[in-house]
Formats: structure tokens, sequence, C-alpha cells
């Protein structure tokens, strides 16, 4: 309201002092009507643009009538002599009203602009808000997903440790006392990683629990295969690896270590005994494949979600009478997704399955990471 009445005082100020100027410029000869409606349509857009439409009517208003009383004829008085001078005023008139609506429309133009801008970064922050609670929300079900296939997995696979420490203290086994000795600690490692993990997962709360880091592919898969030696041992595992190539990978280890164990397991309960078993790293630029190919049945192509699927009953491709309650697939994918990778089926050439852990290369960037997840 201060500034409004500011802004009035300067602009009928202005007026005056210019009324005055002219009044005073009386007897100059060479004052023209042209000067004087030029000097008040100025004053009528400086206010127009400062003071709005009000003062910019009252600014025209006085414009006219200065015009009228000091430039045309007769002298201090209203009215016309001469037969045209009505035009002169009727045109200052016209123009100054032009002129007040044209800066109206334009400060109301501005207005409706600054409040629809207003509202546009109102909005924006409403969707950065949102955006944060959805990745909350979805770090938050992923979490409980995981915890739930961690426990899934728990009650899976720790039948492989175990029997693998049944199979050491077995005193008719073929292992001696110096070779088993160093099979039990890598179990009983092992079983120590699964408290481990639990506890981790445990004391996550509402955030993630993964542990993501850059290790070794071969030393992942070497310790997938002594992991699962109780089911391997009766078979030739082949590990190759291009000579030379960089093997690192980004990764959960322990999860990607849960993932491998389910491959080689289901590699090693479904073709048949005596085959081998193939493990391969195939890095590449921004994804590392770990692929499993053994010379089973393979797997048909309307087969191939479902047997990623939780809790699947299925008849064993060695023992078509004897049906199985597969788990470790569904496992496989749910913990290699959370890692922003996957665990994917193709059919090997020349009969049999091939199913690939797919990680982040250790070298690829976050960004291609985040475009490469699941």
């Amino acid at each position: 309201m201060r500034s409004t009445a500011h802004t009035w005082v300067i602009w009928l100020g202005l007026y005056a002092m210019a009324t005055l100027f002219f009044i005073r410029l009386d007897e100059l000869p060479e004052l023209r009507t042209s000067h004087g409606i030029l000097v008040y349509l100025l004053l009528i857009i400086g206010a127009s643009r400062q003071g709005g439409r009000w003062l910019s009517l009252v600014m025209v208003a006085l414009g006219y009538i200065a015009v009228d009383a000091l430039f045309v004829p007769p002298r201090f008085g209203f009215g016309t002599e001469r037969r045209f001078d009505p035009l002169i005023l009727i045109g200052f008139l016209i123009t100054g009203v032009v002129i007040s609506q044209l800066f109206a429309g334009l400060q109301r133009a501005a207005r409706l602009a600054n409040e629809r801008s207003a509202e546009v970064a109102r909005l924006s922050d409403a969707r950065v808000q949102l955006e944060r609670e959805v990745s909350a929300a979805r770090v938050l079900r992923d979490a409980d997903r995981l915890k739930n296939a961690l426990l899934l997995s728990l009650s899976h696979d720790l039948r492989s440790p175990v029997a693998t420490l049944a199979l050491l203290s077995d005193p008719e086994s073929a292992f001696t006392p110096d070779a088993a000795m160093p099979r039990i600690s890598d179990q009983a490692e092992r079983l120590g990683e699964f408290i481990q993990t639990l506890q981790r997962f445990a004391n996550s709360g509402a955030g993630s629990p993964l542990e993501m880091a850059r290790h070794d592919a071969e030393a992942l898969v070497q310790t997938a295969l002594r992991s699962s030696e109780a089911l391997l041992v009766a078979r030739d595992v082949q590990v190759t690896w291009p000579i030379g190539a960089p093997l690192g990978v980004y990764c959960d280890f322990t999860l990607a270590l849960q993932v491998l164990g389910n491959l080689l397991q289901n590699a090693a309960r479904y073709s048949p005994p005596g085959t081998p078993i193939e493990v391969a790293i195939l890095p590449a630029a921004h994804l590392t494949e770990i692929v499993v190919a053994d010379r089973g049945p393979g797997v048909n192509d309307a087969d191939v979600e479902r047997i990623f699927s939780p809790l699947n009953r299925h008849a064993s491709p060695l023992d078509p009478h004897q049906e199985r309650m597969g788990m470790g697939l569904s496992i496989a994918r749910t913990f290699a997704r959370a890692q922003r990778g996957d665990v994917r089926y193709r059919a090997r050439d020349g009969g049999g399955s091939e199913f690939v852990l797919v990680v982040a290369s250790a070298s690829a960037s976050a960004s291609a990471i985040e475009a490469n997840a699941i």
C-alpha cells in the first residue's frame, strides 16, 4: 500500500511539474501542441508501466485537461476555436486509453505468468518429494523381498554345507583327515557367512542390506565350487575364462556366491552322472556373464519362466516319476536382480542347459550399472 501511494505521488508530481513548466513557457512562440501531447503521453506510459490501470486513467484525464487548456486555443480555457482541433483532443484521449489498456493487459499477463511459474515450481517440488517417497518404498520393498528370499535360501541351501560336513565326517568316505580338514574349515566358514548374512539383513532395518563392492570373478567361482563340493564330488567341473581379460565384477559377494551355488547344484542334480559341468567367465565392458553349462535334458521354451517361479513343482528330468519342489532358481534370480543383475536360461548347443549369472563388470560406471538394471 505504501509503495502504491509513493508511486501515485511521484507521477502526479511529475505531471504538476510538467504543467507548470508549460505555463511558464507561455511566451515562447516555438512551443507547439505536439510538444505538449508528446510529454503527456510519455507521462501516461510511465504511469501505466509502474502504477497500474487506475493511475494510468487518472493521468489520461489530467493530460487531456492540460492539452485542452494549454495547447488547444483558447489558451487557459476549455473547448476549441478551430474546426479540426477536437480531433487533436479525441486522438489524445483514445491514444492515452489504448496505452493504459495495453499496459494493464501486459501486467495481468505477467502476473499470471508469475503465478503459473510458482505453481510449476510447487508441482516440481511435490514431484521430487514423491519420487523420494517412491524410491524409499522401492528400497523397503526390495529389502523385504530379499529377506524373504534369504529365509527361503537358508532353508534350501543349508543342506549343502551340512551334506558336505556329513560326507567329510563319514569314516567310509574317500577323504583322508588331511584332505577333509580344509574342506571342513571351508564349510564352517560358509556357515559363518550364513549367520553373518542373517545378521546383516536383520540389522539393515528399512535400508538396503546389500554390500555392493568390486570382487574377482574367478575367486567367486572357486569359492562357489568349494562350497558345493559335496554335490560335485563325482563331477568333472571345468572352469574357463579369457586369458588376460579383467575378471572384476561389482556385486554382493555373499549373495552372488549363493546364486552360483544354486546354479551348480541345479546342474549337478539335473544332468546325468558322469557328464561334465562347465563354468565359463565371459567379461565384457559393462556386464560379465558367469555361465554354468551342463548336458542335461534342457528346458522346453514353454517352461523357461516357470522354472524361475517360486515353489514350482516339476518332475525330475532324470526320474520322471520323482516330483521336485524347485526354489533354487527363483532364489537365484531374486538375489541376482537385487544386485542389478539377472539369471537367465538358454539352450546349450549340442544339448543341455546354460544358466547365466549376469552381473555388472567392475569397470562399468554407476550410470551403466543403473541403465542395465532389470
